[in-house]
């Protein structure tokens, strides 16, 4: 059987069992389906049963690679709902094959054969060059020509785009782009679409600078207004990206700060400015939006985008750089996105996208306060998915810095037609200055993997307020600094490494928190704070670092907790962890009261430079030799057991060309 038109994924399986047999207990459980998903480093693991109905049937988990003579042990499916379990699988390599061996297990009994196998592979990790031809842009060229060479290049990239064919590669070389590019065709998989910059300095820009001969009304309290002619959502300064006001007279309280904020009156087509500092705007250079994203592909697949920098976007309140509107197997990479009205990347439904080695920064928005913020047009997000997001996209090596939101991998609907998982994986990415939540994965969120990530200097880490139906991986990342920001600073909001708390009614799906170190200097920060309101089932940790400068947790959300084998210290010492309401002085405290942290450690975790963010461990390290053996998680770990927090130790040997015992 194959799944999707690409061919990058495929899978085969033993044929399905009957759900119903005459005479079968209602609670033992009988096999339906098992089905695998392959993505580019992971797969996903669906099993489907018949029977259970007291749900206590359980499914372990084996995998191998195909030519391997044994299986090694991979995580437990986990429950999402009545009839299915799911798990996941890393570490893979791209572009290989491998298998699987689930075993049924019930204290009711099984009907019928308790193991069931399958196979599949992973897509390979492949930038298809294509072979047709190729297409000049250049800001000296004209539309008139056929663009088959410099010495003919086209003027727009639009033109380009309509041109190319399948096999085509758009070259554009550094200049200036005032458009807004529409993508007529797509690509196939062998002979993909290809837009790519030509070196430094390929600007895709969605604005006008106002002239110098500009004629601005000066209407007091340091307000000035001129004619625009044209609607805009977006004004960037030399100085940085003005915020958006609702009206001329919260312009003219100026809320947000500097470096100032605009009005634009629809009615009038009028624009009015103010700068924190008095200035006129004759005094500055003005870039107004007037276009609405840079690329736009609706419907389209193997079409990749890639080496440009694309700014200010933001005719109205959905201002973006690359627009996916429900597109399949395209890429977009390589790329700077800066000062855009909402979002960097919006995926709007689709499959198998990438998203990497991109740089989304905006220059404003970390130092406005966050309930000026909150529900306005400056609430962005680097990359966000939205609607029902289809199966198998990744978002890896980007590097985010000043949104208000980092990355949102989750729509609000499950796949179209007969699909549970959603097998979307958010990896080594870089996440910054985000006043709000580094990575949100909040809503329809079905077997995504967060994976060797870094966030520093956010508000919140994770928010999964609501995610749903789980499960959630969060595994080996780096959270560092989370506080550091004006939202937990000045504005006296919690920071926290996990946000439950939502006030929406769909229950957060499982969350696993594997191997993360949790390690902030802000001044009175905890680790993890558990806030209510919110509809929660289970949280499990294990392995991981907290260290805080207030509590190490505070737990408010009634989301059953299962902690052990972490490690916790505070900074504080008159403080530790606080349970609804209940203070626990010290980890003997814990555990006496709770059952919790039994194998847990509680000292200075020792990290190689905690105060520069390098979070790796020293050999004297409590932290060493100190987790719980985490089947196809912690594989291949050095001493009697695995090392806490997102590294083993031996990340730290040879690092500099030494070995430091």
């Amino acid at each position: 059987m194959q799944a999707g038109r690409s061919g990058f994924v495929r899978w085969w399986s033993l044929p399905a069992l009957a759900v119903a047999m005459p005479g079968l207990a209602q609670n033992a459980a009988a096999w339906v389906d098992l089905s695998l998903y392959g993505n580019l480093e992971t797969a996903g693991v669906t099993a489907t049963i018949g029977g259970d109905a007291n749900r206590n049937a359980a499914i372990a988990l084996q995998w191998r690679r195909v030519g391997e003579a044994g299986f090694h042990d991979a995580q437990p499916l986990l429950r999402v709902d009545a009839t299915r379990l799911v798990g996941s699988l890393f570490d893979l390599t791209p572009g290989s094959a491998w298998e699987v061996r689930a075993t049924l297990t019930d204290p009711d009994g099984v009907a019928g054969p308790a193991e069931r196998s399958a196979g599949g592979t992973t897509r390979a990790d492949v930038l298809v060059a294509p072979t047709l031809r190729s297409l000049f842009v250049a800001p000296t060229g004209n539309d008139g020509n056929d663009g088959l060479g410099p010495a003919t290049a086209l003027r727009t990239i639009q033109r380009a785009a309509d041109l190319a064919q399948a096999g085509d590669l758009v070259r554009v070389a550094p200049g200036r782009y005032h458009e807004a590019v529409s993508v007529p065709r797509s690509g196939s998989a062998d002979q993909p679409i290809v837009f790519h910059a030509d070196g430094a300095g390929v600007v895709l820009d969605g604005a006008s600078t106002l002239p110098a001969t500009t004629v601005w009304s000066a209407l007091g309290n340091g307000v000035y207004r001129t004619g625009l002619g044209h609607a805009t959502g977006l004004v960037v300064s030399e100085q940085g990206r003005l915020f958006r006001y609702a009206s001329e007279a919260a312009l003219q309280a100026l809320a947000a700060g500097a470096p100032g904020g605009f009005w634009f009156d629809a009615a009038s087509q009028r624009l009015s400015v103010k700068f924190a500092d008095g200035s006129a705007p004759a005094a500055h250079t003005l870039a107004v939006a007037d276009l609405g994203a840079g690329f736009t592909l609706d419907g389209r697949a193997f079409v990749r985008i890639e080496g440009f920098t694309i700014r200010h976007y933001g005719v109205d309140e959905y201002g973006k750089g690359v627009y996916l509107r429900h597109s399949d197997d395209c890429i977009v990479r390589g790329n700077h996105f800066s000062d855009l009205g909402s979002t960097g990347v919006w995926a709007k439904g689709g499959t198998r996208n990438r998203i990497e080695d991109n740089e989304f920064s905006d220059s404003s928005i970390s130092g406005w306060p966050w309930p000026v913020v909150k529900g306005s047009f400056a609430e962005n997000t680097a990359v966000m998915l939205t609607d029902a997001v289809g199966r198998g996209n990744v978002i890896r090596r980007n590097r985010t810095d000043g949104s208000f939101n980092g990355i949102a991998p989750c729509g609000a609907q499950a796949p179209v037609g007969d699909v549970l998982t959603t097998e979307t994986d958010v990896y080594r990415n870089e996440l910054r200055r985000h006043n709000d939540d580094a990575l949100e994965p909040d809503g329809y969120c079905a077997n995504l993997r967060i994976f060797d990530n870094l966030l520093a200097d956010s508000h919140m880490g994770v928010s999964v307020a609501p995610t749903w139906p789980g499960p959630v991986w969060i595994v080996r990342n780096r959270a560092w600094n989370l506080g550091n920001t004006r939202t937990s600073q000045l504005d006296g909001y919690i920071s926290s490494f996990l946000k439950v708390n939502s006030g929406y009614p769909e229950t957060v799906g499982a969350l696993l928190l594997y191997h993360n170190s949790i390690v902030t200097a802000a001044p009175a920060t905890e680790a993890m704070y558990l806030l209510d309101p919110g509809v929660a089932s289970t949280l499990r940790s294990r392995n991981n670092l907290y260290v805080a400068t207030r509590r190490v947790w505070t737990k408010v959300n009634a989301i059953a907790f299962d902690g052990d084998h972490d490690l916790l210290y505070s900074s504080d010492p008159t403080r530790f962890v606080r349970w609804h309401g209940t203070d626990y002085a010290d980890l003997a405290a814990l555990r006496s009261a709770l059952g919790l942290e039994l194998q847990g450690v509680s000292a200075p975790p020792r990290l190689l430079d905690a105060a520069g963010g390098d979070l790796r461990l020293l050999p004297d390290s409590p932290a060493r030799d100190q987790g719980q053996v985490l089947a196809g998680i912690n594989d291949g770990y050095e001493g009697p057991a695995p090392d806490l927090g997102a590294f083993e130790f031996r990340d730290l040997l040879f690092a500099d060309g030494f070995d430091p015992h």
